[in-house]
């Protein structure tokens, strides 16, 4: 197949970037890899979580770049590492939007396949976002990390926002960040979307996992753990 003929689209890329990456991340009882991970107001193709959260977005040639700038927000806050993994057809106009401490590469088809080029490699973040990491953990998991850091006070009758800021304020950042991959871990995955209610301010969830789109993966995602530090 000639390159310049064949759109890729998502399922291509995305079939050969799961591959790669666990080659790139053997490890079972270390790294978590996860589809469709839920992050606040966005949701990324694909996410490594380990010592650090890795964030993976595909752009085929099928796709726009419409949404880019606003999952660039999104993630720029939570994620440790980004890569925007692109077709042909959108990288040029990619590259000019994404920070520069993002990784970058292509998809491209190479006779009957497709592989995935490496342009550059991606740099660690230094401008995440403590609140936002702090609203991907549950209202109980909020509560029960800060009594685990001697903060014994906090209860379920306040308001999780309320118990948000009070971590965000008590607590460094690499500490809240640590808890949160704890926690994805812990949950055997994300995919969790916070809901808000009306009812005195405070959060249910849902979990993606358990939707039709998602549960075909769920055995896959559930046999890979994650570390305590960024390979």
């Amino acid at each position: 197949m000639q390159g310049r003929s064949i759109n890729l689209r998502d399922s291509h890329i995305r079939a050969v970037l799961l591959k790669d990456l666990k080659v790139r991340f053997p490890d079972k009882k270390h790294d978590l890899i996860l589809q469709e991970f839920g992050c606040n107001a966005a949701r990324i193709d694909v996410a490594v979580v380990n010592g650090a959260l890795h964030g993976f977005e595909i752009k085929s040639d099928c796709d726009t770049l419409e949404r880019l700038d606003s999952q660039i927000s999104e993630y720029n806050r939570i994620f440790d590492f980004m890569t925007l993994v692109s077709g042909r057809k959108l990288l040029e106009s990619a590259k000019k939007k994404i920070p520069d401490w993002w990784g970058l590469s292509l998809a491209v088809w190479t006779s009957d396949s497709v592989s995935i080029e490496e342009i550059r490699k991606p740099k660690m973040n230094v401008s995440l976002d403590s609140s936002s990491l702090a609203e991907m953990l549950w209202k109980s998991e909020t509560i029960k990390y800060l009594r685990q850091c001697g903060f014994k006070t906090f209860s379920a009758k306040q308001p999780v926002d309320e118990l948000r800021s009070e971590m965000v304020r008590l607590l460094p950042q690499h500490l809240i960040a640590s808890e949160v991959r704890s926690a994805i871990k812990r949950r055997g995955g994300s995919g969790f979307e916070w809901l808000r209610t009306q009812r005195g301010g405070s959060s249910t969830t849902e979990s993606t996992l358990y939707r039709p789109q998602y549960r075909q993966n769920l055995d896959w995602l559930l046999s890979l753990k994650s570390p305590d530090r960024h390979r």
